[in-house]
This record gives structure tokens, C-alpha cells and sequence, in this order.
């Protein structure tokens, strides 16, 4: 008896910090490929491409929000740790949304365009998170809103432009000012709240 007091007195005595910093690592990994960020990314473009109308809608406008909206709960969980390694994981996003930008400078593909462009945008909003100040995070959660619902818009835009050329290249589709004014319209509204132009609301997270 006097064995099995001490072992269970060692077990639970135990410095168990590596093993809630390997559970951090694994949390914060799992929300980094949901949003996703760069390197973690390669699904997204894949997946708009292939994916629906309403599948890229649903995906943009809900489900990439969810990443963001799980690491954004982490941080109540794993605040520490937060403190410890946010400067190492902001200098990782923002090169990474630097890099998707790049990118994006030459797709063709507008669908692509759009889901390169979100992992440049969902990169920024997890830069803002690892400020860990209230006001980053409730930009962070703007812009997430914003961007959820002009990258839907885009795609949707985007669709109606394959219905009516039965290509998605922006090569094909150019001149639809002359034959779809309105379309053109809601193309230049939606493309400049994706930049975050005045007054939208990407602007106000930004």
C-alpha cells in the first residue's frame, strides 16, 4: 500500500507541460489547414476548382470562418503558449499571405484567383490574432465576416460569367462590360470590398 500511495502521488505530480504544448501545436495545426494559411493551403485552390457553385459559396463564406473562429477559442486554452510562440507564428502567416499575393499575379483561372486570394486574406486575419489584443481580435473577426461574404459574392460572380462563356479564364472573358453592364457592376463592388476599399467592411477589420 505504502508503494502504490507514492507511485500515484508521482504520477499525478508530474510536469506535464509538454504534454499540453504538444496538444497546442496540434490544436493551432489542425485551424492553420481549416483557414488556411500558406503551406497548409494546397487543398483550397483544388477544391474551389473542382467544387460547385454552392460548394465554393459554403466553403468561402462558412467553413474557412470556422478555422478562424477555432484558434480564436484556443487562444482561451492555450493563452501561454499564445504569449510564448505568436511572434514566430505572425512572421510565418504574414510571409506566407505575401507569398499568396504573389501569386495570385498570375492565375487565370478566376476560381483560383479567388482561393489563392482568400489564403492571402485568412493569412491577415491570423496575424491579427497573434497580436493578442482585443481590438486585433475583434478586427480579426470583422474581417472574417467581410471576407466571407464578398469572397461568396465572387464566386458567385464568377459562376454566372462560366454560364454565360463556358470558361472561367480571365483571357476569354474580357469585354463583358459591353454585353452584361450590371454583371460588371456587381464585379467591381465585390472586387473592391475584397481589396478593402472605403467604406467597406473589410476596411474597418483591416
Amino acid at each position: 500500500l505504502n508503494w502504490l500511495y507514492h507511485h500515484y502521488y508521482s504520477i499525478f505530480n508530474m510536469n506535464f507541460s509538454w504534454l499540453i504544448m504538444l496538444w497546442f501545436f496540434f490544436f493551432t495545426f489542425a485551424f492553420l489547414v481549416k483557414i488556411p494559411i500558406y503551406t497548409c493551403h494546397l487543398w483550397l485552390p483544388k477544391a474551389h476548382v473542382e467544387a460547385p457553385i454552392s460548394g465554393s459559396m459554403i466553403l468561402a463564406g462558412v467553413l474557412l470562418k470556422l478555422g478562424g473562429y477555432g484558434l480564436y477559442r484556443t487562444y482561451i486554452i492555450f493563452k501561454d503558449f499564445f504569449m510564448i510562440f505568436n511572434n514566430y507564428y505572425m512572421m510565418y502567416v504574414i510571409m506566407g499571405s505575401t507569398l499568396a499575393s504573389f501569386i495570385c499575379l498570375y492565375q487565370s483561372d478566376m476560381k483560383s484567383l479567388i482561393a489563392y486570394s482568400s489564403v492571402a486574406h485568412m493569412g491577415l486575419v491570423v496575424g491579427g490574432f497573434m497580436t493578442l489584443s482585443s481590438i486585433s481580435f475583434n478586427g480579426g473577426l470583422i474581417m472574417m465576416l467581410g471576407h466571407g461574404l464578398c469572397s461568396s459574392g465572387l464566386f458567385c460572380v464568377a459562376n454566372i460569367m462560366y454560364e454565360r462563356t463556358r470558361s472561367r479564364s480571365l483571357m476569354f472573358n474580357k469585354g463583358l462590360m459591353n454585353l452584361y453592364p450590371s454583371l460588371s457592376l456587381w464585379c467591381f463592388l465585390l472586387v473592391i470590398c475584397n481589396i478593402s476599399a472605403p467604406p467597406t467592411m473589410n476596411l474597418i477589420g483591416e
